[in-house]
């Protein structure tokens, strides 16, 4: 399910944005942010771009609590700004909270599910540089980032001779994910982590297969904002250097 909501106001600044982010601390002056990076500093704790604290604004409360909740019910909140023409908010949550449609992988003996409503399409995977967790591939004249997932959960065991690239979408972004097998699409019965497991990375909730194996549903939109960040890391480096 998607909410839209658009305004025909000034839009997002995003250089005061940007302004505001660097004397709050929370970013780096060199950090080299796009407009759509710098839009989702909004949601941070104590940011606002208001220049004086009235009744209505200026405190810097409220946006993280709204992003915090969306997130509670698996869901996403993403921002499209014009100057000048207004300013568009996009909510995407899940038709039901207890049963997704899944496409069901493997890397090596351990099953993973990647929700089926982000699986644009599946690639051979040729040429595979084994020990890098992070890659990139051209997929129709486009730059289409990698992770391996066997490196980047640390999985045990040797990789099947034949892997492929599962391509995720979310809102604009895309995203490859190197697995061993690709075993179909199935419901699954989304069962939460526990407190113990709740600061898990990119783990969204598990499930419970026929066969009695447990797998681990993957959070799709925070591995593509955990490859951003490394992106935005690397480029910062280098115009560091």
């Amino acid at each position: 399910m998607v909410i839209e909501v658009h305004d025909d106001g000034k839009g997002l600044d995003a250089d005061k944005i940007r302004q505001k982010a660097i004397a709050k601390g929370l970013i780096d002056a060199n950090s080299q942010l796009d407009d759509q990076s710098l839009y989702q500093l909004i949601f941070e704790p104590g940011l606002s771009t208001a220049d004086s604290v009235s009744n209505l604004s200026g405190r810097g409360v409220g946006m993280d609590v709204v992003r915090r909740n969306v997130e509670a019910l698996r869901g996403t909140i993403e921002l499209d700004s014009t100057p000048g023409s207004g300013c568009c908010v996009q909510i995407r949550l899940p038709l039901t909270l207890a049963i997704i449609d899944g496409f069901l992988v493997s890397v090596g003996d351990t099953p993973l599910v990647i929700p089926l409503d982000m699986v644009t399409e599946c690639l051979e995977a040729t040429h595979v540089i084994d020990d890098a967790i992070y890659d990139y591939r051209e997929l129709r004249g486009k730059p289409l980032p990698i992770i391996h997932l066997r490196h980047h959960f640390s999985i045990d065991g040797q990789p099947s001779k034949r892997q492929n690239i599962v391509v995720v979408s979310h809102g604009k972004q895309q995203l490859g994910l190197i697995v061993d097998q690709l075993l179909g699409e199935q419901q699954i019965v989304i069962k939460p982590l526990g407190t113990l497991f709740s600061q898990l990375k990119d783990i969204s909730g598990s499930s419970i297969l026929g066969s009695g194996q447990v797998a681990l549903i993957l959070d799709i939109p925070g591995m593509l904002q955990k490859m951003h960040e490394q992106i935005s890391s690397a480029q910062c480096t280098h115009f560091s250097l």
